[in-house]
């Protein structure tokens, strides 16, 4: 929260990002498997499996 919403507040642009809601900004990676249940030993394994930007999906691997 303390660099989405709160710096997106802190910015005055809370009503255009921060928070993935519909109408709003949101740029994010598309994982595998949730970051925050493996251990520290398999994180970096993770597979991307995409990346959103600007609310276009751009599968890994693909060209941008």
């Amino acid at each position: 929260k303390a660099i989405t919403l709160d710096a997106a507040y802190q910015l005055k642009l809370d009503h255009e990002m921060g928070s993935i809601e519909a109408g709003k900004l949101a740029d994010f990676a598309v994982l595998e498997a949730d970051p925050l249940e493996v251990d520290s030993v398999t994180l970096k394994d993770i597979e991307v499996w995409g990346t959103v930007l600007g609310g276009v999906l751009h599968p890994a691997g693909s060209a941008t």
